[in-house]
């Protein structure tokens, strides 16, 4: 702060001082004397050089407060510096990664205003969510605090996708003309995958005694997901692949075979859209 900005400052507390008190002799001058006057205004007088004082000691605080901020914000730059260089990345790198973990939390973000069943239909999206933020994690830059906090963020909220999303559900279907369970199944809104029309026969067995002949105005059950000790076969799959997945053991195969031995007729023949009941490990 500048000395004229300091004396500034002072004429100003003092003649607030003065100007007090002119106005409380005024109000009350017949009951005032002058060496009573005289006496108020040395008082004031005293305590404004006292305020002024106070003030020179206040801006000498804050003087030395912003040499104290300034030698902190030097060190945080050259930590930050070190951390940049330990990761092996720049800070326009980390600003690229920054803006692209901000588009999964607002994608994530998007999906939290679905009811459950819309979202199980967005299940694959979330998934490659969480693959984009799994390949994050093997970053040297992912322990940088700036992105480690989006990341934090990002997987509170697969967290809360995930624990809302229904592990199995199911929805009404009214054929119309020209439908057939191949077609039915390629929609995007039910399997978008045509492999899948098995699924849509034995849930519907009762009404349906052969795959190729269904009706308009029919009302097909259309099933999605299974519980959790099944697992829904899919195009590739194979009994030592899924017990790869569900055991971390692919010679762990016989087990779900011999749990499906009614609907496996050959352990190396499964088929889409089977459900397998998957033995508890």
């Amino acid at each position: 702060m500048s000395m004229i900005r300091k004396c500034t400052r002072g004429v100003l507390v003092l003649a607030l001082v003065v100007g007090l008190v002119d106005a409380a002799f005024a109000a009350d001058e017949d009951k005032m004397t002058r060496d009573e006057y005289k006496a108020k205004v040395a008082e004031y007088t005293q305590r404004a050089a006292a305020a002024q004082a106070e003030i020179i000691k206040l801006d000498a605080d804050i003087a030395r407060m912003n040499q104290e901020i300034q030698a902190l914000d030097a060190e945080i730059a050259r930590l930050d510096a070190q951390a940049l260089q330990a990761a092996g990345t720049t800070q326009a790198a980390v600003n690229t990664r920054g803006r692209e973990l901000d588009a999964l939390v607002r994608q994530l973000q998007g999906l939290t205003a679905l009811a459950p069943e819309e979202l199980f239909h967005h299940r694959g999206e979330i998934a490659d969510v969480a693959e984009q933020l799994e390949a994050l994690s093997g970053d040297k830059t992912a322990c940088l605090p700036e992105l480690a906090s989006r990341a934090a963020r990002i997987n509170s909220l697969l967290s809360d996708l995930n624990g809302r999303m229904p592990r199995q559900f199911s929805i009404n279907y009214e054929v119309a003309k020209g439908d057939h369970l191949w077609g039915i199944a390629s929609k995007d809104e039910i399997y978008a995958n045509p492999y899948m029309w098995p699924r849509l026969y034995r849930a519907n067995r009762e009404q349906i005694n052969d795959p190729d002949m269904i009706y308009p105005e029919q009302v097909l059950t259309v099933p999605f997901g299974v519980a959790e000790s099944q697992y829904l076969v899919t195009c590739g799959d194979f009994l030592s692949g899924i017990a790869a997945a569900v055991y971390d053991d692919a010679t762990q195969w016989h087990r779900i075979y011999k749990a499906n031995a009614e609907q496996i007729v050959e352990p190396n023949m499964i088929f889409p859209a089977q459900v397998l009941e998957i033995p508890s490990n």
